[in-house]
């Protein structure tokens, strides 16, 4: 158990992941977090002359606060960035005044500052509905791309450790990105929506998801990870037990905070809050030269932490090695517990070989040589791929069967008890995603009357569209949408990529000079047509499908496949280019209302002004007539204008679910694309909305930057 360095009680709420630590005049630190009723409270106790019982100030923003961060923009001193669904505050502590306040569209999810891509200097990166930005000191928009979903955890990291952080941007779609500038460079998929990123040490990066989960990355490679009833709330990374290397530290909804080695998820050290905790943070608090770990709590709580050094600390550290050797002394028992266990079972199989009465019927003898085999089927009639189990001798059932496989089960697993046992059990699998997983299947296996059994453990790799029946050509209509282009490869390379990813024997459909193979996705019913031609020295590929999703999977799967890096490809999807103008014109209308609405806002404001002008001279010249109706006058303007208030903010929402589309489209168009024509398709679709020039921006999404 870990003992604080210091202890507060702020007596006032923190809002989870807003809050942050700057040195907002150069000098001493401070703690600014968002609280109730659209405010930010700054706890600034090193501040020559302030009592204990003015420690405390505020800043009214009079919005929901949806991120605070402080950073360094320029200069010596820390900003202090207060981010809402609509704005972003860039405010000077010290001097008391906005150094930029931009409309953001998009809304502002998430919010981190640093140096990135080619900037001179640090940005404010900025992610929100389905789109990231960069802002510079001086306000000015410096970077700006699209992600997959509504931004919700951000963090630096060298992933590919070339001395230059990359960007880590966890979505609402489930997947971590990593950007090199506007390029993404690789995705991670994950099991839920994202909570918190951070960077621990070299390419590692921890994650927590909002079922419970967190755990551990090593450039693309997952580590270790663990899952909790309980909610986390914030991660963070540092070095406590003095080891030299920082630890993964989490806080929960339970008020429990942990410390876990980086290596191996081990948990070092463990505190626990009075309330929910709201954010971790590192800074030099007591600016005394030594960095702390600061926990701060959703009641107010705000605990400090030290590393431990036996010189220092040598109570702390006693504590720790105890609490070490408690836990070593629990995993020997329970490790003896299930050594006794097997030893018995070992000795009554013994017993029952040695003895010379005829095996029960009850016995749970199975033959020597049994093994469990397995397979992926398809499944039409139950819109499935079926996991098929089957054992090899027919005196050996199977009484049950525990399969564990992350985005394929809500709860990530699945436990199938047979009614009536029988020698092949096939289980139904609905993957919620087209991801490629590894399942771990446990089996269950006795005789037909048996009440012990034998556990096979097994693993089988689940093919990334294994949900894809195939069919025979014409069994469906085929889809007027297509995206074309051509790569530098073989049609026996393409049959070899078919097979491997729709668990089909591609044989059949391909040949020597050509390919050609038609699907139903058992998930939606969409049909898949995918045909490869040879073109001079290349293949010529045409996936046939309406949905532009499934067509950007399929495009950035066949590239990886291929080891292909870049790609340019020809678009035409009608029906959803048709559904993208309608949007579009949506944004129109929903922009128009916005200002028309703003101006009507001006001008009752100015009204309301001159009827509490008109009230008071009234009051003070004793004309209680005149006042009594300019107020009856004023309250029936505040009641018009808290319903405009509502149509604003109805508008306002609609606005940003069109918007939300747009920025999709986009990303949908740059997923046809690899390498450099994915980030040119981006930057032209911006310039394109910025110009308001949609006869480009259909054609960008069409044809991307250039031919194929």
């Amino acid at each position: 158990m870990l003992i604080p360095a210091f202890q507060l009680h702020l007596n006032e709420k923190i809002q989870r992941a807003q809050a942050s630590i700057g040195r907002f005049d150069g000098q001493v630190p401070s703690l600014a977090c968002a609280t109730v009723g659209g405010k930010v409270f700054l706890h600034q106790p090193h501040h020559q002359g302030v009592g204990n019982d003015n420690q405390i100030s505020y800043l009214n923003i009079n919005k929901q606060i949806s991120a605070v961060v402080a950073g360094r923009l320029a200069g010596s001193k820390d900003v202090l960035l207060v981010g809402t669904p609509s704005n972003l505050q860039c405010y000077d502590v010290e001097l008391n005044r906005d150094l930029f306040y931009k409309d953001v569209n998009d809304g502002v999810n998430v919010c981190i500052v640093g140096p990135f891509g080619n900037s001179e200097g640090p940005l404010a990166i900025v992610g929100g509905n389905c789109s990231i930005q960069g802002f510079g000191a001086d306000g000015g928009e410096k970077f700006w791309t699209v992600t997959g979903d509504n931004v919700s955890a951000m963090a630096f990291c060298d992933v590919d450790q070339d001395g230059r952080n990359e960007l880590l941007v966890g979505s609402d779609d489930f997947d971590v990105r990593i950007f090199v500038g506007e390029d993404v460079i690789a995705e991670v998929p994950e099991a839920d929506q994202f909570v918190a990123l951070a960077a621990v040490v070299g390419s590692r990066f921890g994650y927590a998801l909002v079922n419970g989960t967190i755990g551990m990355y090593d450039r693309l490679d997952r580590v270790w990870r663990v899952k909790s009833k309980h909610s986390v709330c914030a991660i963070a990374s540092y070095d406590l037990d003095g080891d030299g290397l920082p630890e993964l530290i989490s806080g929960w909804g339970n008020g429990r905070m942990e410390v876990r080695r980086a290596d191996t998820g081990e948990v070092v050290y463990r505190d626990h809050l009075t309330g929910p905790v709201a954010a971790i943070l590192r800074a030099d608090y007591r600016n005394d030269g030594l960095e702390q770990v600061v926990v701060c709590g959703v009641e107010g709580e705000v605990r400090g932490y030290l590393p431990v050094d036996l010189d220092v600390a040598p109570g702390v550290a006693a504590e720790a090695d105890f609490t070490e050797q408690q836990q070593a002394v629990a995993e020997l028992a329970q490790r003896k517990q299930e050594l006794m266990y097997e030893l018995a079972s070992y000795s009554n199989m013994r017993a029952q070989q040695a003895s010379k009465e005829a095996p029960s019927e009850r016995s749970s003898l199975i033959p020597a040589d049994t093994r469990v085999d397995s397979y992926i089927a398809i499944n039409k009639d139950t819109a499935s791929c079926d996991l098929v189990l089957k054992t090899s001798s027919e005196q050996a059932v199977i009484r049950g069967v525990v399969v564990f496989g992350e985005q394929i089960f809500e709860e990530e697993s699945l436990f199938v008890y047979p009614k009536n046992p029988d020698v092949q059990l096939a289980v139904p699998l609905k993957p919620l995603k087209d991801v490629s997983v590894v399942l771990m299947i446990k089996v269950l296996v006795g005789g037909r009357t048996a009440t012990a059994f034998h556990v096979f453990e097994l693993e089988i790799e689940l093919p990334k569209f294994a949900l894809y029946a195939a069919v025979d050509k014409g069994a469906y209509p085929e889809p007027a949408s297509s995206v074309t282009f051509t790569v530098s490869e073989r049609i026996p390379r393409m049959c070899a990529w078919v097979e491997s990813r729709f668990n089909l024997q591609a044989s059949a459909a391909g040949r020597n000079d050509t390919l050609e193979a038609y699907f139903l996705c058992l998930r939606d019913r969409t049909p898949l047509g995918v045909k490869a031609v040879p073109n001079g020295g290349s293949v010529q590929i045409t996936l046939r499908t309406d949905n532009m999703d499934m067509a950007g999977e399929l495009v950035g799967d066949l590239a990886a496949y291929l080891g292909t890096t870049e790609l340019a490809a020809v678009a035409d999807f009608p029906v959803a280019m048709k559904a993208f103008k309608e949007v579009l014109n949506a944004v129109d209308e929903h922009n128009i209302t916005r200002l028309r609405m703003n101006a009507d806002m001006a001008d009752a404001s100015n009204a309301v002004k001159q009827l509490v002008i008109k009230a008071e001279d009234a009051r003070i010249l004793g004309d209680m007539k005149a006042m009594r109706k300019y107020y009856r006058q004023l309250a029936d303007m505040n009641r018009d204008l808290i319903a405009e208030h509502d149509k604003r903010a109805t508008n306002h929402v609609a606005l940003l679910e069109s918007l939300k589309e747009v920025n999709q489209m986009i990303q949908r168009a740059a997923r046809l694309r690899v390498g450099g024509a994915k980030s040119r398709v981006v930057s032209l679709c911006r310039a394109a909305i910025k110009n308001n020039n949609m006869a480009a921006l259909f054609k960008i999404i069409r044809e991307g930057d250039g031919p194929v």
